[in-house]
């Protein structure tokens, strides 16, 4: 039996890569003033509102925010302008995302928030876009690494602002370091990640599962990556819920991808995990405790890890599946392409 082998070369990583990381850490000080003006001002609430991949990945920020003294909420941005919730006000601090700024309902639900007097900062790479436009306040970014990075620092520039972050220091620390950790995480999982495109991309259908802040990081993979741009059919499900229902599906031959980290939750993709192996032969994991991640802090780990993940990884991986099915990751059926 033939070798099976790639269907086209696998992208080379970009000359830039860590430069863009390098750049998104000096949106640091404004991002501080913005905050610092903000949080003088009064506020009552943070809104994380975007669609799609830019919603997912709020996924780290939004954990991270669980230790705010102020409510955080993460709401799709359609849902924003149809549920109108009565908390988005003037007191409110209002994160729009939108990689390249062209989703027009994201634009509305930023005219919406800064219509009612929020602060409203959008995080895009194109300030001319519908959704650049339409924020007051932009940190712009190249790259979705360089994403997590001025998000991370809004979070972090939050928490700070609102008495909560102790470890602000050793987080600063633990982001200067992000350039080095993103770009060995790829040398270190190359060879697995292609493993497990090999493996996958001719399966019918395949599940991912995360927890925590990897449970966006699944939704990223099966409907961004695999349903979006691979054309094929991806299951996502939260590790909490996948002995509540969808572990009936599991038989021997049903091919799942776990998600999992360093973070409170691993205990939850460990249990799956546990149940997986006893019956089915095709799981397969990306495991954040497996990084080295140079110069980051031990008890930062956990935090910059899930950045790690969520990103380069899953990235890379998707990169992977190009290479074993053919299919690039820029074709579309229907995005961009007819109205809806």
């Amino acid at each position: 039996m033939p070798v099976a082998t790639p269907a086209a070369p696998l992208r080379p990583v970009p000359d830039d890569f860590t430069a863009r990381i390098e750049t998104a850490l000096g949106t640091r000080p404004q991002i501080e003033a913005l905050v610092d003006r903000a949080t003088r001002a009064g506020l009552d609430n943070i809104f994380l509102v975007g669609c799609g991949g830019s919603l997912f990945g709020f996924g780290p920020l939004r954990v991270l925010l669980d230790r705010s003294p102020i409510p955080a909420f993460t709401v799709n941005a359609d849902e924003l302008l149809t549920r109108r919730p009565a908390a988005l006000g003037a007191r409110s601090f209002v994160v729009i995302s939108s990689t390249n700024g062209g989703t027009a309902e994201t634009a509305r639900a930023a005219a919406h928030a800064r219509d009612v007097g929020a602060t409203v900062v959008g995080v895009t790479q194109d300030p001319m876009s519908v959704v650049g436009r339409a924020c007051p306040e932009l940190v712009l970014h190249e790259g979705i690494e360089a994403k997590q990075i001025v998000l991370s620092l809004i979070g972090w520039s939050l928490l700070r602002a609102l008495d909560a972050a102790p470890d602000h220091t050793e987080a600063m620390t633990a982001l200067q370091a992000a350039p080095g950790a993103f770009r060995s995480a790829i040398e270190e999982f190359e060879v697995d990640l292609d493993r497990i495109a090999a493996a996958l991309h001719s399966e019918p259908v395949v599940y991912v599962l995360g927890s925590g802040a990897l449970e966006s990081a699944a939704n990223t993979l099966a409907m961004c990556y695999l349903q979006e741009m691979q054309w094929k059919h991806a299951v996502p499900v939260g590790s909490g819920e996948f002995l509540h229902g969808p572990f009936e599906m599991a038989t021997e031959d049903l091919p799942v991808i776990v998600l999992i980290g360093e973070d409170p939750t691993r205990p939850m993709g460990e249990r799956v995990l546990r149940f997986l192996e006893r019956y089915t032969d095709k799981v397969h994991v990306v495991d954040g405790a497996m990084l080295s991640l140079p110069g980051v802090p031990e008890g930062m780990r956990p935090f910059v890890g899930t950045l790690v993940v969520s990103s380069t990884l899953l990235g890379r991986l998707a990169e992977h599946f190009e290479a074993w099915s053919g299919h690039s990751l820029k074709d579309r059926r229907y995005m961009w392409k007819v109205d809806y």
